[in-house]
């Protein structure tokens, strides 16, 4: 993958556009019960995610780089979610 290829963000309109689709966390939500989910619902969850996500792996890649390495491995991501408590 390219440097800075998965952080690349989409902009239009000076609105990012969404990764994650409202329609998959739509899925999810009845999936695991619920009835009706209100697009509104979804999308908050799947902009919640996402940011959680990013975070994330902006975190583990940091660590990837401190080590002089291209490639993002599991411990970076453990690594990375344990110190930023998620």
């Amino acid at each position: 993958m390219k440097s800075g290829g998965l952080f690349k963000f989409i902009w239009k309109n000076k609105n990012r556009l969404m990764i994650l689709k409202r329609e998959t966390f739509d899925k999810f939500l009845k999936k695991f019960g619920a009835k009706r989910v209100s697009p509104e619902a979804a999308g908050y969850l799947a902009k919640y995610i996402e940011e959680k996500t990013l975070l994330l792996l902006k975190e583990a890649k940091a660590y990837a780089e401190h080590a002089k390495r291209n490639t993002v491995l599991q411990d970076d991501i453990r690594l990375a979610r344990k110190n930023l408590n998620l």
